[in-house]
């Protein structure tokens, strides 16, 4: 029992800052999730967010690209500037 209640004592600032690290990363995924547009780091062009999206497992879908896929269950991991053709690596979910 005391074992335990050491444990707890121990254990609890650890779970406390993965728990805010996890809440964190969830915040900038739905600020970037409810964004139409997300500016380009190289070129400064805005990059639509909305449109036809195809997975990488092949099914084609319209909408936001933060959206889960049907098929395979995945989100996407990066999106691509039209103006210069660099990639921009979207948060994850």
């Amino acid at each position: 029992m005391l074992f335990d209640l050491v444990l707890l004592i121990f254990a609890s600032p650890v779970f406390a800052l993965k728990g805010v690290l996890r809440l964190l990363q969830r915040c900038i995924f739905w600020h970037v999730a409810y964004r139409p547009a997300l500016k380009c780091g190289t070129c400064e062009e805005s990059v639509s967010l909305v449109g036809m999206w195809r997975c990488v497992c092949g099914f084609t879908y319209q909408g936001h690209v933060l959206r889960v896929c049907p098929v395979c269950a995945t989100y996407p991991r990066m999106v691509r500037c039209f103006a210069c053709g660099a990639t921009e690596r979207l948060p994850e979910p």
